[in-house]
Order: C-alpha cells, then sequence, then structure tokens
C-alpha cells in the first residue's frame, strides 16, 4: 500500500534545536509534501517544558500542516498510533522519520511503519541494533524525502 502518513521528530529532524530553529529546508519539505496529499503529524519529546517545547513548535510556522501534534516527557506506541488514527492512515500507510533509532525508529519498527533513519548531527553514532531494528531508509536529511516520496 502506498504511503499516506508521516510522522516526523522535531528536534534533529525538522529542527536544529531549540535555540537555532528550523534546518533551512524544513518548511520547504513539509509544504511540498503537504502538496503530494501526504498527511502529517509530529510527536516530540520536551526535556524543558511541554508547553515550552509546543510554543517553540507553533512560532516555527509548521503547524498549519500537521494534522496532530503530540509533545511529552517520553515517546510511546500509543502516541504514533494516535497520530495514525488523527491523519486516518494504518501502520503500512505510515512512515517514521527521526534522527534517534533507539525511540521514533524502534517504534516505528514495533508498529509496522516504514522508517526513516537521519544518520546526521548528534546522533549519527546511534546505529540500529536488533532491539531497535534496522529502518526501511537511511537518509541525510529529510529533504531525501522528496525524492524517496515522489
Amino acid at each position: 500500500m502506498a504511503n499516506k502518513g508521516i510522522i516526523f521528530d522535531w528536534i534533529g529532524t525538522l529542527a536544529i534545536n531549540s535555540k537555532d530553529g528550523l534546518f533551512p529546508y524544513s518548511e520547504r519539505v513539509v509544504s511540498e509534501l503537504s502538496k503530494r496529499n501526504y498527511r502529517m503529524s509530529l510527536v516530540s519529546i520536551a526535556g524543558f517544558g511541554i508547553d515550552k517545547r509546543f510554543e517553540e513548535i507553533k512560532r516555527s510556522g509548521l503547524t498549519k500542516y500537521f494534522n496532530f501534534v503530540v509533545v511529552d516527557d517520553a515517546k510511546t506506541p500509543g502516541q504514533y498510533m494516535e497520530c495514525m488514527f488523527r491523519m486516518g492512515t494504518t501502520s503500512d500507510q505510515t512512515s517514521v522519520v527521526d534522527d534517534r533509532t533507539v525511540r521514533g525508529i524502534k517504534i516505528g519498527n514495533e508498529l509496522g511503519c516504514k522508517t526513516y533513519w537521519i544518520r546526521n548531527g548528534k546522533y549519527a553514532h546511534e546505529t540500529p541494533n536488533a532491539e531497535t531494528g534496522e529502518p526501511t531508509r537511511i537518509i541525510n536529511s529529510v529533504e531525501d524525502l522528496l525524492e524517496i516520496l515522489r
């Protein structure tokens, strides 16, 4: 079945970090994917406060592209399932994009989603293992999705 939904991570995936904001290509990528009729959601961990992180995401201007945004102190399979419910997709129609194998990629694999690991930045050394499972694809940035998800 074709991909219809994408669940993104925030820091290291769409945003450089809390201080430096979005990667220069992030808005272009989510805008283009939206034009291609992808439904998108976001799951982010907030180590320094849930409200603070949610405000950061709102200020980015990207929330208009997301069907659902989850900000919590941990990532759980239930959050990803809720994203799929809100996007109207199933696991075989959903991709998970994350820079952490031990969180988003692991959860996406467990749920049967396609997974795209961004092997770049702070967690590039955090390679997949038996517990996380292998990602569907290894990419350098979300920008690679524009070519992959044609």
